[in-house]
């Protein structure tokens, strides 16, 4: 069988060939358009002898151009290879080295940051215009012919493990058909959705979730290049958007945005969020608009909406992720590797035909993520007797006080409930008495005390994982291009904490407490 991501896109190319399938600001294409420019894009990468397997990168924010860069890199059998708008030269330079493009393409913003770092030695750097409409290259040179295997990479997308390092994770063409597979089984609404993408194509989020998905289901997209709450709404409104997958606080900018009240978003049957803890107010806020908000679980290596609640259970069960995969097999498992009771925190493993290859060249971290069969995701779950997943934070982001395990994301989950709280990120911090205690950083729009939280916490926690420390932030969290709070950053800014300020008092703390 081929599993071609192409066989899909040149089918709905035939079948609708005038359906306008791309847009952004006011340029569009219709499918015939897109299949077009992407072929003379294909054509013109063979005849520069980029040969199938080389890496092509791509840096830029989400456009038309893009859109037919990347088909044409695929048509060619070269893999594409998107690097993160916002890094810097240090970091590019990194990636460069690792992944050795054969060319990369860079918008017009960014070419200055490419030319600014050394890279492999001879690296071609074309500009995205050129790359797309080059009216100097080969007329009429033949598409070639993507022979490629199943099992041959499309693209590369950089995710960064426990140490930070970036690794390169590869996705297949059969990975990629069997992961749609998996969220349209999840979720009907996949097929031919209309979908708004608000992400970046540096991260799956955006190429994968809002690009490559939609497109190879039949649907249509609407890039959304730079953030603004209020045209994300009229984009919704006028666009008639049915799918939209993006972290929280997209979402809850939206809804703080003037205009939400009275917006028309009937047309958004599909809204997916996760990355964040999901308030039962937003859920709230989004269902007085007749919109079920439903928090998925999933990760790079495994291709993002790996587990999708139903409406119903995001609703009734805000807290839980859904009941694992269709097609892939999650289990919950304790640190020798045993399958854990309902209950029992346990990291999720997850088995099945929409995982990632593994690392670019990287056979030690591959094993070490990916061996056996199982992916370890590295993230803490527990299930119900009804097989309901709950995300209780990651192995990295465990905090162990006095020697019992308190998750970050509880935490952070029941202080973003405070009304007046805009943002919280929740860290360990070193204690003499206990070896490590929480410490929240909290952003609010309000008179809220430091007491009003531990108050909060102690009605509906655990004594023991009340925080010690309350820091009030100015300034908003630190984030990176998905919108994700950079736990890093924040763990090293505030490691002198308990130097520079006093505990909060929790009474009845001791280690006695379980």
């Amino acid at each position: 069988m081929n599993s071609s991501i192409l066989r899909p896109l040149a089918a709905w190319a035939s079948r609708s060939p005038d359906l306008q399938v791309v847009e952004c600001g006011t340029d569009s294409l219709t499918w015939r358009q897109l299949a077009s420019a992407s072929d003379q894009v294909a054509a013109r990468v063979a005849a520069r002898g980029i040969n199938p397997g080389d890496r092509i990168a791509v840096i830029g924010r989400p456009s038309i151009d893009w859109a037919v860069a990347a088909l044409g890199i695929i048509k060619a059998g070269a893999i594409i290879c998107p690097l993160n708008e916002r890094s810097g030269p240090a970091e590019i330079d990194q990636a460069l080295g690792t992944l050795e493009p054969a060319v990369v393409v860079a918008a017009e913003a960014f070419r200055a940051l490419i030319d600014g770092v050394a890279g492999p030695a001879g690296v071609e750097v074309d500009d995205l215009a050129t790359f797309v409409h080059d009216d100097d290259g080969p007329a009429g040179a033949p598409v070639p012919v993507c022979t490629r295997a199943d099992d041959d990479p499309v693209a590369i997308l950089s995710t960064s493990g426990s140490t930070g390092a970036p690794k390169g994770v590869v996705f297949t063409h059969r990975s990629l058909l069997n992961a749609f597979f998996e969220w349209s089984l999840q979720e009907p609404g996949f097929l031919r959705a209309r979908s708004l993408n608000v992400s970046s194509m540096a991260f799956g989020a955006g190429l994968l979730n809002g690009f490559l998905g939609p497109l190879v289901l039949g649907g249509s997209l609407i890039f959304l290049p730079n953030w603004d709450a209020g045209v994300a709404l009229r984009l919704i409104r006028d666009g008639k958007v049915t799918h939209l997958g993006a972290t929280t606080i997209f979402y809850e900018q939206m809804a703080a945005d003037p205009d939400f009240a009275d917006a028309d978003l009937s047309s958004l049957t599909v809204a997916f969020t996760g990355g964040n803890p999901v308030t039962t107010e937003l859920i709230a806020a989004w269902s007085a608009k007749g919109i079920g908000l439903r928090q998925v679980y999933g990760l790079t290596e495994s291709q993002s909406n790996t587990t999708v609640p139903s409406v119903e259970m995001a609703i009734e069960y805000p807290e839980s992720v859904g009941l694992g995969g269709v097609l892939n097999t999650f289990a919950l498992k304790n640190a020798d590797g045993a399958d854990c009771e309902p209950g029992e925190p346990g990291e999720i493993w997850i088995s099945g035909p929409g995982l990632a290859a593994g690392y670019w060249q990287d056979a030690e971290q591959t094993e070490a993520a990916f061996g056996g069969g199982w992916l370890r995701t590295g993230d803490v779950a527990v299930r119900d007797d009804a097989g309901r997943l709950t995300i209780v934070g990651r192995l990295k982001d465990i905090i162990i006080s006095g020697g019992i395990n308190i998750y970050a994301a509880e935490l952070e989950r029941t202080i973003a409930e405070l009304d007046g709280v805009l943002e919280v990120a929740v860290i360990g911090v070193a204690d003499d008495e206990f070896g490590e205690t929480p410490a929240a950083l909290v952003r609010t729009s309000g008179e809220l005390t430091a007491g009003d939280i531990i108050e909060h916490c102690l009605a509906r926690l655990a004594r023991y994982k009340a925080p010690r420390y309350v820091e009030f932030l100015e300034s908003p969290l630190p984030r990176t291009v998905s919108m994700k709070i950079k736990k890093g950053d924040l763990r090293s800014t505030y490691a002198d904490l308990p130097d520079r300020t006093s505990k909060v008092a929790v009474p009845g703390r001791t280690l006695q407490t379980s």
